[in-house]
């Protein structure tokens, strides 16, 4: 009986440290074994592919797949570390470092060569402005590459996380390719100057709706507002028609050659009338004379 007690209390013990251990990896590690995922977004509103996003099972674990929509373009993955680090821990971070691996979509076509970078922003406050570290995969030569660490390295003072700093971001690039793929992410760390993982705190974010949703909406009311703004011109149009006023004006200037006439035929009658008039005053003196020399 003793020996079972202290069999059963042995593997009660084991039981409690593999607990400890899954707990205190899953708190410094983002795995995504739990699916989710919404703390991280695609920024979409400079350019940025508008990758789908979704945790899927892949490579034996579940991991944050990017599927990318346009190969030529440049997938910008949006990590709101608001939501992933304690606000007081930000200043402790000297490593960022994730694994990320590559699918061709087709599934017989190699990736082919893999780069990008991975940089940091403050928020509104721009504080770190923004800074990156390039990585580099190599030339794969099959259909899904093998999974490969990437990293952040903060080596300048002035590229540090300040802590509190709200918008404070991270973004995953690859760059352009010629061969369609889908990127996934797994086991993302944020490392002190000890090497050591810092503690996480997952929350649900507004990412999502800032830097995917948001520029979308903003994006289409402006391809309608520009046509109502330049229909001004089309107004501005139609002035030479009231121009053409002139064509109106010019009818006054038609009746004066009439007014002109009729002067003109005016003067002329009593220019008559008075002729005949001297002509009767001058026949009524001759007439007058004639009589004289009679008498």
């Amino acid at each position: 009986m003793k020996k079972t007690k202290l069999l059963t209390a042995g593997i009660v013990a084991l039981s409690a440290v593999s607990a400890v251990s899954a707990g205190a990896y899953a708190a410094d590690v983002v795995d995504f074994e739990d699916g989710k995922y919404s703390f991280v977004s695609m920024k979409t509103d400079d350019g940025g592919d508008p990758s789908n996003l979704s945790v899927v099972d892949f490579g034996g674990s579940k991991q944050l797949k990017v599927d990318v929509t346009d190969c030529a373009n440049v997938p910008k993955v949006y990590f709101d570390l608001n939501s992933m680090l304690n606000a007081d821990d930000f200043e402790k971070v000297k490593v960022i470092e994730m694994d990320v691996t590559f699918e061709s979509k087709d599934g017989v076509t190699a990736p082919g060569w893999a780069g990008g970078a991975i940089g940091t922003q403050g928020g509104e406050a721009k504080t770190p402005a923004w800074a990156q570290t390039a990585w580099e995969c190599g030339e794969y030569d099959k259909a899904v590459s093998d999974p490969i660490t990437i990293q952040r390295k903060f080596l300048l003072y002035s590229e540090r996380l300040v802590n509190g700093t709200e918008g404070t971001h991270m973004i995953l690039m690859r760059w352009g390719s010629e061969v369609d793929y889908n990127m996934y992410v797994d086991n993302i760390k944020f490392l002190d100057a000890d090497g050591k993982a810092i503690p996480l705190e997952l929350k649900a974010s507004a990412a999502p709706v800032q830097t995917t949703a948001a520029p979308e909406e903003t994006a289409e009311p402006e391809p309608e507002d520009i046509p109502e703004e330049t229909e001004a011109p089309a107004e501005t149009e139609a002035v030479p028609e009231e121009t053409e006023a002139p064509e109106t004006v010019s009818e006054p200037e038609e009746t004066n050659p009439e007014s002109d006439n009729e002067t003109t035929s005016s003067t002329t009658g009593n220019l008559s009338a008075f002729a005949a008039a001297s002509a009767v005053v001058l026949s009524g003196y001759a007439v007058a004379m004639t009589r004289r020399k009679r008498k």
